[in-house]
């Protein structure tokens, strides 16, 4: 029988009598080191890096190689192939946590619903948290992997650690932790110098802090979220400069021809009043205490279909409120939007229909075309007198409806007079209420505002009297939208609910009074109140009629007045909003092919979308010379497509994407460094295994009376350490004569 000595790997310790076994077959002695069995333990401790150890036990007793009793081993091997491989366990999680990462910072729009079985998305979602929960468990695995493996080397291959660091592997994941006797010990405990414990303790507190964070980070960007996202829209021109669409001065110069010869034409201020006398005001006559008037109504324009918004002061409407407010979108603006809006269905139908487009918006639940621009918007409150006094020349008063401050420190707006009326000018026989345009000089700030003076016939029980009604309007900024499900219908945010009371936030006017005031001629007025040939009545006397009150005779009844406001506020901004009905997007499509009846089209369509990514803003579709474009109004049309979309908007979805990149940056650097230095280890990864290593080292009194449990931060304090005794590895807080540091690829009992 020959003796053959297979040689280790270089480096490593004297191969001991112990390390031959006897080959079956007789003829020769192999070594524990040879080749089959470093390959056989190479698998082992890859397995157990990744915790299949289970199933590489199963697999030898299936293949008949299993063994009876535990072997020696390898303590810290110094292999690149088994340190790459075993990094796998870091891996599948840091891959999984940077792809949800770049996708939602990139951003990606799924649709009206995930991929997959329809009408399944609770499903669908339930299984994403299922996803995020083992994505959790993973990454929590890859960090105590990691901090096992750096615990290993300092107190097997270095100078120590304190002795509660040999725990924190498995109790990191708990926030507890950081308070914990085990962690103080370590903080406070021996270190060879402060880099090793300033190190340590960073360690600690970031796997901490990732063990906790990670899951729920994952669990908020794994999941595609259901919101409004940037889908695209486009730039366009107004034939008209934006001085003359929102003035700050209104003017009798500025009304169509027509509308001296044809009072018909709805270009004209007073257009669409039967509107207004068919689909709000009969609505007062059957209001009961606390009841509600409509809160909008639904004006037509050339393109659109406008929402006009109104609230009354009433005393049976369920708040009260100070004063009455009505207010609607330009009907050039309405238009335009509606038409953008087309055109960007029309685009995305195409792109449905085109294959190899990155844009999925032709699945939503709702797309909405939203312009940011400005609405007229009017205020109007009326006082009441008795035109029966003994003082004909005395004048009528108005609220000072821009004193804010005076409403601040009062509780209600000054009154201000005119000079425009005295009782005396006002008397007059007649059987129905009259409306008389004026203007008021506002002390507050010697603005020139339009006011309105109502008068109220005499009765046999009641005596003539008057509504002097002062009269706020505005211009106010207001995003203002259509969406694809309410088609040509334009609506804004810009809603009375929230404007009825100066007080707080200055809602009603704007941030500091930064809503500017419109001035308005009362020659322009007079277009709203036109006399109507078929009825012989005025468009006022129809709008009051319309509410069940065509004769009004007591001007002692404040329901009477608050009609009025609500009639007088609907007039003007009704008037202002149609001011450039008749104007509308200047240029052409870019590149429209007019002859070609296929869904494809020209780079306009490549515009109307997301000009960078599949969710964004879009670019300009129209082409327009720029000699056009000094009388022109350049306004913006945003398309958002309501869906499933990942996105980093949102401060906690930012948060997250950096939770998971950090998580990803530091295990994966952890990976690299384990390659480049060739060190892998499996031992002593679990507590049963720490444990089998203290009852296998010798007693200690340093561990005296902690049997039953440790009381104190004390025991650790105390460094300890990790070496060779012979052919055994003990647990130590000592420094003896026959103690060695654990040799890398040696085999130990």
């Amino acid at each position: 029988m020959k003796l053959v000595n297979l040689n280790s790997a270089p480096g490593a310790p004297l191969q001991r009598k112990n390390d031959w076994n006897i080959d079956t077959t007789g003829a020769t002695l192999l070594p524990c080191g040879s080749e089959p069995l470093i390959q056989r333990s190479r698998i082992r401790s890859l397995c157990r890096a990744l915790g299949l150890g289970l199933f590489y036990e199963t697999w030898q007793q299936f293949v008949g190689t299993s063994q009876a009793f535990e072997t020696r081993k390898v303590a810290i091997r110094q292999d690149r192939v088994v340190a790459a491989l075993a990094g796998a366990i870091h891996v599948l999680p840091a891959s999984i946590a940077i792809s949800i990462a770049i996708l939602n910072s990139f951003g990606y729009y799924i649709g009206e619903e995930l991929a997959g079985s329809e009408g399944q998305d609770d499903e669908k979602l339930a299984g994403l948290q299922l996803a995020a929960k083992l994505h959790e468990l993973t990454m929590q695995a890859s960090l105590a992997a990691m901090l096992l493996q750096y615990i290993r080397h300092e107190v097997a291959l270095s100078d120590g650690l304190p002795f509660g660091t040999l725990f924190a592997g498995h109790m990191f994941k708990d926030v507890s932790y950081l308070w914990s006797s085990e962690f103080w010990g370590t903080a406070n405990g021996i270190f060879r110098n402060k880099h090793s414990r300033v190190k340590l303790i960073t360690l600690l507190v970031v796997c901490t802090i990732l063990g906790l964070t990670v899951g729920p980070a994952s669990a908020t960007i794994l999941k595609p979220r259901m919101g409004d996202w940037p889908a695209g829209g486009t730039d366009f021109w107004i034939n008209v400069t934006s001085g003359d669409i929102w003035p700050t001065r209104v003017t009798e110069t500025e009304i169509p021809a027509e509308c001296f010869k044809e009072i018909s034409d709805k270009s004209c201020p007073h257009g669409d009043w039967q509107t207004l006398a068919q689909a709000y005001f009969p609505y007062w006559s059957h209001l009961e205490k606390k009841g509600y008037l409509p809160d909008s109504i639904r004006i037509p324009s050339t393109r659109s279909i406008r929402e006009m918004y109104l609230q009354i002061r009433s005393e049976t409407q369920q708040y009260s409120r100070l004063f009455s407010v009505a207010t609607t979108q330009d009907s050039v603006i309405s238009d335009s939007i509606a038409e953008t809006g087309r055109l960007w269905a029309w685009v995305v139908a195409a792109a449905w229909r085109t294959k190899g487009q990155p844009w999925r918006f032709w699945s939503h639940k709702e797309a909405t075309y939203t312009v940011s621009a400005y609405q007229p918007i009017v205020h109007t409150r009326c006082t009441n007198a008795s035109l029966s006094t003994k003082n004909p020349s005395k004048m009528l008063e108005f609220y000072d409806l821009r004193n804010i401050e005076t409403f601040r420190s009062k509780g209600d707006f000054p009154l201000g007079t005119t000079n425009n009326f005295t009782f005396k000018e006002l008397e007059a026989v007649q059987t129905v209420p009259s409306l008389r345009w004026t203007t008021v000089s506002q002390p507050s700030t010697n603005f020139t505002a339009l006011a309105a003076v109502v008068i109220i016939p005499s009765s046999e029980q009641h005596k003539q009297g008057a509504f002097a009604c002062a009269i706020d309007a505005r211009i106010a900024p207001a995003k203002i939208q259509s969406t694809r499900n309410r088609y040509k219908v334009v609506t804004s945010h810009l809603k009375p609910s929230s404007l009825w009371h100066p007080a707080g936030n200055d809602a009603t006017y704007g941030a500091g009074d930064s809503w500017p005031a419109v001035s308005i001629e009362p020659q322009w007025a007079l277009h709203l109140n036109p006399t109507l040939v078929e009825t012989n009545s005025s468009v006022f006397e129809e709008l009051v009629a319309a509410a069940g009150l065509r004769e009004i005779h007591s001007f002692e009844d404040p329901a009477n007045g608050y009609l009025i406001e609500s009639v007088l506020a609907a007039m003007i901004v009704n008037g202002l909003a149609r001011r450039k009905y008749k104007h509308g997007i200047i240029g052409e499509l870019n590149h429209w092919d007019f002859e070609s009846d296929k869904p494809a089209c020209g780079s306009w369509c490549r515009h109307m979308m997301p000009v960078r990514g599949s969710m964004g803003k879009g670019g300009s579709v129209y082409t327009i010379p720029q000699s056009a474009r000094t009388n022109a109004t350049r306004l913006t049309m945003h398309a958002t497509a309501t869906g499933y979309a990942y996105s980093p908007k949102g401060f906690t979805t930012i948060l997250s994407i950096a939770v998971l990149l950090i998580y990803s940056c530091i295990v994966l650097t952890h990976w690299g460094y384990t390659i480049w230095m060739q060190e892998c280890s499996t031992s002593w990864h679990s507590s049963s295994e720490i444990a089998a290593l203290a009852m296998n080292s010798q007693a200690t009194d340093i561990l005296h009376n902690t049997g039953a449990g440790v009381e104190t931060s004390k025991i650790f304090r105390r460094r300890v350490r990790i070496v060779s005794v012979g052919e055994k590895v003990e647990l130590t807080f000592e420094e003896k004569a026959d103690q060695e540091r654990i040799a890398l690829n040696a085999w130990y009992s």
